[in-house]
């Protein structure tokens, strides 16, 4: 190769020229083909044997052919068509289809319990759209992870990302029937000092449940049993009858309906969590991202 072959747009335009008489085999057909004189299309693979560095055409009065060197090129440029053509597939979808790759960081038990069904519907809808979840109730650092969207309960300390909120998670005290046959009355919330608790380490208030009913207001300061990190161990705790546990209406709404377990102390109130979908500046302007923003919002808004 005599010089640089940096792909600027002359040697772009070399390039296709010369697959273009590759393909045909003949530079009258080819000019045609791109829109230009069989002159210029010879001067530009001139060019661009000059750039390789060797022949591309073996050319006879009767016949043309391609040299090794053209077969490579052919074969290289060709290859590098079906990237191009699958990237502006993926920049500008046909018909408006969704497509591109998205990486998601979810809530553990929330994530499995309340987003995976609403990521599958959104890739039923999108089948082109692939999603990578993370369901960790770690702190991510986006950037470093590359996270497209995360979902977080509570508050956000994150000032540097972008928030959506997108709903509350109700957070309620329950236990089995079969733990509420043997325990003591409930009617206050300082009357859960008598009984078995059940404590989520990662719980923000730690052992202090706080609740509040109307202008009044109970912190009553646990002593736990059992203390664990996961909610769903946490949720098969109090369906065994160990005691007293929080549970997210996500996770609990169904069980109580089914008689499983029985809300408690239902005119009182624990603070709720607010749900937000936080992504970084101007992520939201590829389409799927901005089209699973919308689909979760609206799902969790009217949950």
């Amino acid at each position: 190769m005599n010089q640089s072959f940096d792909l600027t747009p002359t040697r772009l335009r070399e390039l296709r020229a010369f697959a273009a008489a590759a393909r045909r085999l003949n530079f009258s057909r080819a000019a045609l083909e791109i829109g230009c004189t069989a002159s210029v299309l010879s001067r530009r693979i001139a060019a661009l044997e000059e750039a390789v560095g060797a022949r591309l055409f073996l050319r006879t009065t009767r016949r043309m052919a391609l040299s090794a060197r053209g077969e490579q090129l052919l074969a290289q440029w060709q290859r590098m068509e079906t990237v191009m053509t699958e990237l502006a597939a993926g920049l500008h979808p046909p018909d408006g289809e969704l497509a591109g790759r998205l990486c998601v960081h979810l809530p553990a038990s929330f994530g499995r319990y309340r987003l995976a069904p609403l990521l599958a519907g959104f890739m039923r809808e999108h089948p082109r759209v692939r999603i990578e979840a993370t369901y960790d109730d770690a702190y991510v650092d986006m950037v470093a992870a590359r996270v497209d969207l995360a979902v977080r309960l509570g508050r956000l300390a994150d000032a540097q990302l972008v928030a959506r909120r997108a709903g509350t998670m109700r957070l309620y005290p329950c236990a089995s029937p079969a733990y509420l046959a043997s325990a003591p009355p409930l009617r206050d919330p300082m009357d859960l000092k008598a009984h078995r608790c059940i404590a989520f380490s990662g719980y923000r208030r730690g052992t202090l449940w706080s609740f509040s009913r109307n202008r009044q207001r109970r912190a009553v300061r646990i002593e736990p049993v059992l203390t664990c990190n996961d909610s769903q161990a946490i949720r098969d705790a109090v369906l065994a009858g160990v005691g007293i546990g929080l549970q997210g209406d996500y996770m609990a709404d169904g069980l109580v309906a089914e008689g499983r377990l029985v809300e408690l102390l239902p005119d009182w109130q624990l603070p709720a969590f607010p749900i937000h979908l936080l992504w970084l500046p101007g992520a939201d302007r590829a389409p799927a991202l901005r089209a699973l923003i919308d689909h979760l919002v609206q799902a969790l808004s009217v949950a």
